[in-house]
């Protein structure tokens, strides 16, 4: 593998620190421009979908647990009486 210069990397470095800076200007920018209803609405839009997934993994769950209960309950045998 090619050995990688500092000169390589340092272009790097000032891509993220332009990617950092940016991504802080644009959070400043949105609380300003965005009231804080929306911002309740959009936490709760978020909690409500949090929820959502929550509820399909618990009944997922159940069912699994629901089918080890069946592969692991004694079943019935028929025994011949003479």
């Amino acid at each position: 593998m090619a050995e990688i210069t500092e000169k390589e990397t340092s272009w790097e470095d000032h891509l993220a620190a332009a990617i950092k800076s940016f991504r802080n200007e644009m959070k400043e920018w949105r609380v300003e421009l965005l009231p804080e209803e929306f911002h309740q609405h959009r936490n709760a839009a978020k909690r409500e979908m949090l929820l959502a997934c929550r509820s399909l993994l618990d009944a997922k769950i159940a069912k699994l647990e629901e089918q080890d209960k069946e592969k692991t309950a004694p079943k019935a045998t028929r025994i011949q009486v003479e």
